[in-house]
Formats: structure tokens, C-alpha cells, sequence
């Protein structure tokens, strides 16, 4: 069996809690290199995952040049998503990124049509498509038990906006992040609603920011917060489906709650993610109610998926790039939103693309 080598390219929170651990359980895979532009995070990762010093790198241009790896996964903040996968598609290595992929529209087009032109692998990782209830629900939704979907309802609210003490991290700086929690939540609620089948026609959005200022990340001096903490979206769907997704990181008391509602002809799914425990409600009836728990079939691991993309295989159900231009129209789209106060077809920004 061929082991991958697999380059990290920014080892914080969510390389370590979602990627790593993935890679973890697979066979055909070895953690060769890792990079990152904090010393501390490099040496703590490295001495983890038994990682050399000679194999630690604060470029990532150095560690995809060391001929140590074979396809890297790249975990930083959001501006630097397309210029690093930009080198790897120059060097013809396969990659994967955090979401959003990038900070517009045109940058993670041109990442992807750069990448389908050499026919290399890539992958966006928008977890959810690997959480199995979520895979459960479309699997609900694509056999018609609902028929056909009219109104499609996803709230996602957390508390970390409000974690007491929290400076301004790159998620706060619209320089590194260009829409804040629309990006940062959003974009993972849009792309669930495309996964259950449904895709983004026009969409109408507003937004704003509660908590305006904070401490800079390594001094006592407060600036300017300059993304948005809550956003709020309207969206016309194909075969006149609507949309609507409420998104806050500005909740007291809810650390992390996400729900999708879908109604339809014949039924109702009701899907909840409460600080980890989950539920899947699918009713058919005035007194047919069902209470739906995923089995072996629905289980799925991101950082395998990446690897089967890597080599070839495919179960349908992967982020792929496709995936990753399209959740960036429309999180372009609703931010044009915000800032011209109008309804703005998805369309208007893939041909401006």
C-alpha cells in the first residue's frame, strides 16, 4: 500500500482538532512535514506527531520545495488559503483547504480552473459533508419521503464572540477574514443547503458587529473590530425553494447550536446539533414521526476523503472544488448584499468571475 505524505501547512485549533486526528486512522497516510509561522505551534506539533526539526517549517514554500511530501493541507487563516494553494498547483502537488477556500470569488477561480487545467487534486474541507447525520438527512431528503422541499431553515449561533477576554484574532480582521462570521459559519450553513440539493438562485443579507472593539492579539492597545458578528440571509433557491439562515457568534449561554429545518409536500425533517449531542426528527404524518439515528454506512472521515480524492476514488459525497467556487458565489454574493443593501443574483458574481 502507497503511504501519502502529507505536508501540514498551519498547525492551530483546526489542524489539530479535525485534521490531524483524521489522518490519524489512516493507513495509506504519513505526517511528513509541517509548517507553520508561529515557532511555539511548531515545536509543540512537532514533538507530537514525532516531526524532526529539520522537518519544521516557517514557509510553506520551503516545506513544499524539501521533496518530503506528496500533497499538503493547508489550515491557516483565510487570506492565505489561494496564495499557498497557488504554489501548490505552480509545483503540481495536491491540496486541500479550510474554508472559505478564499477571500473572493475570483481568487478561488482562479485556484480552481489553475488546478482542473493540470488535473490535480483538490478538496475544500466543509466538515459537515462528513458528519453522518448530515449524510443521513440528504439521504432522507434524496429518497422523497419529503417530497418536493419548499422552505429550508438553518440557524447557526455560538458564544465566541462573547468568550470574555477574546482579542483580535485574524477571524476579527477583514484583511484575514474578509466577511468575518459569514465566512467563518456561513459557509458552512450554505454549503449544507447545496449538499441536501439545493442550489442558490439570488440571495438578500444584512449584517452587522455587536462587540466593535478589542485588545490586539499581543499588546493591551484596543482597536477596531472590523468583520461582522451576526449575519442574517434570505435566499431564492432553484425549483422555487426559499432559504433562510440566521448565524451569530453573539448568543449568550449557546456555546454551539445549529439546526436545519426542511419542509416539503409530504413532510418535515427537523436536524439539531446541541453542544455536541444530535438529533434527526422526520415526519411523514399527522402521527408519524420517526426519531432517525445514523448507521455504519454514514460514517466518514474528512482527511480520508481527501486521500480517496487523491487517488481517484470517490463516493459522491467529497467537497471537491466545484464545491468550494460555489459556496464562494454566494458568500460573495451576500456580502455585496450587505454593503449595497439589494438582492444580488449568484450569477452576477460568476460572470464577473
Amino acid at each position: 500500500m502507497k503511504k501519502w505524505r502529507i505536508g501540514l501547512i498551519g498547525v492551530g485549533g483546526i489542524m489539530n482538532g479535525v485534521h490531524i486526528p483524521g489522518y490519524l486512522q489512516c493507513d495509506n497516510c504519513e505526517i511528513t512535514a509541517i509548517c507553520d509561522i508561529d515557532p511555539e505551534k511548531l515545536e509543540k506539533v512537532g514533538e507530537k506527531l514525532h516531526v524532526p526539526a529539520e522537518r519544521r517549517y516557517l514557509k510553506a514554500t520551503d516545506l513544499m520545495d524539501s521533496g518530503l511530501v506528496d500533497a499538503v493541507d493547508i489550515a491557516t487563516p483565510d487570506n492565505m488559503h489561494c496564495p499557498i494553494a497557488a504554489e501548490a498547483v505552480k509545483r503540481g502537488i495536491p491540496f486541500c483547504t479550510e474554508k472559505p477556500m478564499g477571500m473572493n470569488y475570483h481568487e478561488v477561480k482562479t485556484i480552481c480552473d489553475g488546478a482542473n487545467e493540470k488535473g490535480l487534486p483538490g478538496m475544500v474541507c466543509f466538515s459537515w459533508h462528513y458528519r453522518p447525520y448530515v449524510r443521513l438527512m440528504k439521504e432522507q431528503i434524496d429518497s422523497g419521503k419529503l417530497g418536493q422541499i419548499y422552505h429550508v431553515y438553518i440557524r447557526c449561533i455560538k458564544d465566541s464572540g462573547l468568550w470574555e477576554g477574546r482579542r483580535l484574532e485574524w477571524r476579527f480582521d477583514e484583511k484575514q477574514s474578509a466577511s468575518g462570521v459569514m465566512g467563518d459559519l456561513s459557509s458552512h450553513m450554505f454549503d449544507i443547503a447545496r449538499f441536501i440539493g439545493n442550489e442558490f438562485v439570488s440571495v438578500s443579507a444584512d449584517a452587522g458587529i455587536f462587540v466593535k472593539e478589542r485588545r490586539e492579539l499581543h499588546s493591551e492597545k484596543i482597536v477596531p473590530v472590523t468583520t461582522w458578528d451576526w449575519c442574517n440571509i434570505i435566499a431564492k433557491m432553484e425549483n422555487n425553494v426559499n432559504a433562510t439562515f440566521q448565524i451569530s457568534r453573539t448568543t449568550k449561554f449557546i456555546g454551539d447550536w445549529i439546526e436545519v429545518e426542511v419542509y416539503g409536500e409530504k413532510g418535515r425533517l427537523d436536524y439539531k446539533y446541541v453542544e455536541g449531542r444530535q438529533s434527526l426528527e422526520v415526519q411523514t404524518g399527522a402521527n408519524e414521526i420517526q426519531i432517525l439515528k445514523p448507521e455504519a454506512r454514514h460514517d466518514a472521515i474528512q482527511s480520508k476523503a481527501y486521500l480517496n480524492i487523491i487517488e481517484g476514488k470517490t463516493d459522491g459525497l467529497e467537497a471537491t472544488l466545484e464545491n468550494a467556487k460555489k459556496c464562494q458565489a454566494v458568500l460573495d454574493a451576500a456580502y455585496r448584499s450587505v454593503k449595497e443593501n439589494r438582492w444580488v443574483d449568484i450569477s452576477e458574481i460568476e460572470k464577473e468571475g
